[in-house]
C-alpha cells in the first residue's frame, strides 16, 4: 500500500492505516454500467480498492423521492453511496478481526 496515496483517507478518524490496508485488501461491489456505476467505480479506484465486482443489485441514491431532483444528481449520488458502503464495509470489517 503505497500511504502516500491515501494519506487523505488514513488521516480520516475511523479509517487509519489498518483501514486502508483492509480496503486495499477488499473487493468494491458495483452494478450495471450507468452513470451511477462508473462513479461508483471511480470513486473505488481512487479509494485504493483491491479490486472491484459486478454487484447483483441496481445501484441505489439512498434518498426518498424528491429530495434529488435531477437524474444524473441522482446517479452521481448513487454512486457515490455505494463507493461509500464498500469502504465503510471494508473498515468495518478490519475492526472485528481479533
Amino acid at each position: 500500500m503505497d500511504a502516500e496515496l491515501y494519506v487523505r483517507q488514513i488521516l480520516v478518524d475511523g479509517i487509519g492505516d489498518a483501514g486502508q490496508r483492509a480496503i486495499c485488501a477488499s473487493d468494491a461491489p458495483v452494478a450495471g454500467h450507468g452513470f451511477a456505476s462508473e462513479v461508483a467505480r471511480l470513486y473505488a479506484v481512487a479509494a485504493g480498492f483491491g479490486s472491484i465486482s459486478d454487484a447483483p443489485a441496481p445501484l441505489d441514491p439512498g434518498v426518498g423521492e424528491g429530495w434529488v431532483v435531477d437524474a444524473a444528481a441522482s446517479e452521481a449520488l448513487a454512486g457515490a453511496r455505494a463507493a461509500l458502503r464498500a469502504i465503510h464495509r471494508a473498515v468495518e470489517n478490519e475492526e472485528r478481526k481479533p
